[in-house]
């Protein structure tokens, strides 16, 4: 129950809600945790194993190595 008579319960929930962020979103975001981990030469194993520690699977990870080795790419040279 909220105690504040201008936001009612309704209105605090739905607010609550837009900040949320769909799981596609979430898997970009914490694909790119899993990169900033680990040296792009790691092995499986290592990717796998921080990979799980974020909560996405090998297969996330790996799903997005263009765009964070094109990321990479881009800001070493970039000048």
């Amino acid at each position: 129950m909220n105690k504040d008579r201008n936001y009612p319960d309704e209105l605090t929930a739905k607010m609550h809600s837009q900040f949320r962020v769909s799981r596609d979103i979430e898997i970009k975001y914490k694909f790119c945790c899993v990169w900033k981990s680990v040296s792009p030469n790691a092995s499986r194993e290592e990717f796998e194993k921080e990979a799980v520690g974020y909560g996405i699977t090998y297969e996330d990870v790996m799903k997005h190595r263009h765009k964070w080795l094109t990321a990479i790419h881009n800001s070493m040279y970039k000048k």
